[in-house]
């Protein structure tokens, strides 16, 4: 698939697919609302409409485009990882959705597809490591394209085989558990959930003190970088108890974890983009004088894994 098809994909097939039904339908299936995939919302606030033969969106609380200006910020990945992303989620069904002018959609053609923890299937786990079974590939990935230590990859990941239901098909990632018994997974070409998504926590040693993070790739880098020029933020942040959403959508079940908590200090590594200083906002907001912002360490970037991994690239070049 190339980007050109990509732009001709039916959306409302593929937000069916990562699991969400339209709350309005207009213009006999042509146009539709839905609760925005990026946050958790009450009003819908998400819509897509087929104008010049191609499905467009727009989010007010965000932004809009194409189809695959969506599959980038849904995966928040480039170009050439969305068109990864979208080849694995629709898989063999690829063609019955592309929009054409000779097929025009309804409304049941654009919402009635199987949901996306139908698509893909946990297989089985196994501890990461570089005798694992593709732990090797998975370790090079985190390592030379993630910047992460590989001693801190294998103390909180664990190599997850799953299986894309449509094709058949059986891929490995590396994955972190989160609180529904999900995995949040993720390998070089593709970024996903298996099961139900949720917040993913890791209990510290030390109690009163949690750091927030978006995904878990910054929590490794966050991790990774004070090791090598902290060792007491390195520690720290070792004892503390780590929330991280994987969603911000789920910020409100994140503010109900850390309230549960009664902590006297919490951490926030947020992204550095819109969305990540609404949420920023948000938890400050509600936590006030125990909350310390950290995204300073990475304001020029979009988040701490950017930050890590041109920090490093500097470091080779000296």
């Amino acid at each position: 698939m190339n980007s050109e098809q990509a732009k001709k994909l039916s959306l409302p097939a593929i937000l069916s697919k990562l699991g969400h039904q339209p709350v309005k339908t207009l213009k006999g299936g042509f146009e539709l609302w839905y609760n925005s995939p990026f946050r958790k919302e009450i009003e819908p606030s998400f819509h897509t409409s087929f104008l010049g033969n191609k499905w467009i969106w727009n989010d007010f609380g965000d932004t809009g485009g194409t189809v695959l200006d969506f599959a980038t910020r849904y995966y928040h990945t480039d170009i050439k990882g969305a068109l990864v992303n979208l080849e694995s989620l629709i898989g063999d069904t690829q063609q019955s959705l592309f929009s054409t002018p000779s097929m025009p959609l309804t409304a049941p053609q654009a919402t009635n597809l199987p949901a996306s923890d139908k698509t893909l299937s946990l297989h089985k786990i196994n501890a990461l490591s570089a005798n694992s079974f593709n732990g090797k590939a998975l370790l090079q990935y985190l390592t030379n394209q993630r910047g992460i230590n590989q001693d801190i990859a294998v103390k909180y990941l664990v190599e997850v085989q799953y299986r894309n239901n449509e094709n058949g098909k059986t891929y490995f990632a590396a994955g972190i558990r989160n609180e529904n018994e999900g995995y949040e997974i993720r390998n070089a070409y593709f970024k996903s959930s298996i099961g139900q998504k949720g917040i993913s926590f890791v209990k510290g040693k030390e109690q009163g003190k949690a750091a927030v993070f978006e995904g878990f790739m910054d929590f490794l880098s966050a991790l990774t970088y004070y090791q090598s020029v902290d060792l007491a933020k390195f520690q720290s942040l070792v004892e503390a108890d780590v929330l991280i959403m994987n969603s911000v959508s789920f910020q409100q079940e994140a503010k109900d974890r850390l309230k549960a908590g009664n902590y006297s200090k919490i951490s926030l590594y947020l992204d550095n983009d819109t969305t990540g200083q609404k949420v920023k906002a948000f938890f400050c907001g509600e936590f006030q004088e125990i909350t310390e912002d950290f995204s300073h360490i990475y304001k020029k970037y979009k988040d701490f894994n950017e930050f890590l991994i041109k920090a490093q690239v500097k470091r080779m070049k000296l």
